[in-house]
């Protein structure tokens, strides 16, 4: 699942706070579980009519997702606090995340970044303890139980030592502190996150067979959280073979600009067939004016290839997105995840030097495995007789 992707609905001290559209389907549940099921419920005796029931759902539904948007922000302005940047917040259907850029700097920096959220959430649960305690003899108490209940259950569930939860995070800046190596210290914090997430699929089956259809619920939680902790450790890895390459270091020349009045049909023939290139900067009266790529050309019917201009199929200029030499490659790579592009021109001081494309990246990671860290002491080689 993509959680860099979402509808954004609004922004908080420069993050761009999202929506992603998995987001919908846990507001429906949530709102029909509580309309239908919990405060219909005898035990309650509510009385309220069905539209109330569904109102009360939906109100508390989204109380619920501020009350995530809060333990994310908590983390945001703790990271802004220790200088860090945080591009985006993303609402998804297991709750929400900060998208941090960078790694942590020291585990103490870790620890209160991480540990923060669940605080905030059972600094939540209180207040609305409290306000369930003040309401107790209304009917509206019944939305301030749920909503304590469920922050409490939101800030133990986080704290649950299974990276990259909170509790993960907080875990591997233990591990961190004492083994003064941050990748070795993901790595271990990893594999407890996949154990963990095992026991969630296996109880959650165990669930199934025994108790009902509702370890459904563990099952996905249990499989969200082992690609998630694999996916965070790659992460890790990633930063670390590419910290400090720039894009200077990785992209390729430029391939000369094409006419943009050419065909489609002789872009194909003479430029790509012939250079084997992925992307091309058009030009018009020996300006650039924009570009097109492989996606871009196949996107046209290959029948109309002949009838149909590189104008008409291209990004134009003005939507080209582009980097500078001494970009950073993991932020050139965000930048193509952000805006789901392959490859970036890389122009300085508004020269076209260059363009750096996902393959390129991704040779300098195999380079990078084959080679290893050059900068790194070496054990001697063993000497055969």
């Amino acid at each position: 699942m993509d959680i860099s992707s979402g509808l954004v609905i609004g922004h908080v001290r420069g993050v761009a706070i999202r929506v992603h559209w998995s987001w919908s389907l846990i507001f429906a549940l949530v709102t029909w579980s509580l309309a239908e099921s919990l405060y219909p419920d005898p035990e309650f005796n509510l009385g309220w009519s069905e539209n109330q029931y569904w109102i009360a759902g939906a109100v508390s539904a989204l109380l619920f997702f501020a009350s995530v948007l809060i333990h994310e922000l908590s983390h945001t302005f703790m990271a802004q606090r220790y200088g860090m940047q945080v591009p985006s917040i993303t609402l998804f259907v297991f709750g929400g995340v900060s998208q941090m850029a960078g790694e942590m700097r020291s585990p103490r920096q870790e620890f209160w970044i991480a540990i923060v959220g669940p605080l905030s959430s059972w600094g939540l649960a209180i207040i609305f303890g409290l306000l369930w305690f003040v309401t107790r003899s209304e009917g509206i108490a019944v939305i301030f139980g749920y909503l304590g209940w469920i922050n409490f259950a939101l800030g133990f569930f986080n704290l649950l030592p299974g990276f990259p939860l909170d509790g993960g995070r907080v875990f591997r800046s233990i591990v961190w502190g004492r083994v003064h190596d941050l990748t070795r210290a993901t790595r271990i914090a990893s594999t407890v996150g996949q154990a963990i997430a095992w026991l969630m699929i296996i109880g959650g089956i165990v669930w199934v067979f025994f108790l009902g259809i509702g370890g459904l619920w563990y099952v996905l939680i249990g499989l969200f959280l082992k690609n998630a902790s694999e996916q965070a450790y790659a992460q890790v890895l990633l930063e670390r073979a590419l910290g400090g390459v720039v894009a200077a270091d990785v992209m390729r020349p430029p391939p000369a600009p094409v006419p943009e009045n050419w065909s489609l049909s002789r872009l194909a023939e003479e430029r790509v067939l012939s250079e084997a290139e992925r992307a091309f900067l058009t030009e018009s009266l020996g300006r650039v004016s924009g570009l097109i790529t492989i996606s871009d050309l196949t996107g046209v019917p290959r029948a109309r290839w002949d009838e149909t201009t590189i104008r008409e199929a291209m990004v134009p200029a003005s939507e080209v997105h582009t980097i500078e030499p001494n970009t950073s490659v993991l932020e050139a790579m965000r930048l193509m995840q952000e805006h789901d592009v392959n490859q970036l021109p890389v122009l300085d001081d508004g020269r076209l030097v260059g363009m750096l494309t996902r393959g390129d990246v991704l040779q300098r990671l195999e380079l990078n495995a084959l080679v290893g860290d050059l900068d790194e002491p070496q054990p001697p080689a063993e000497r055969r007789i």
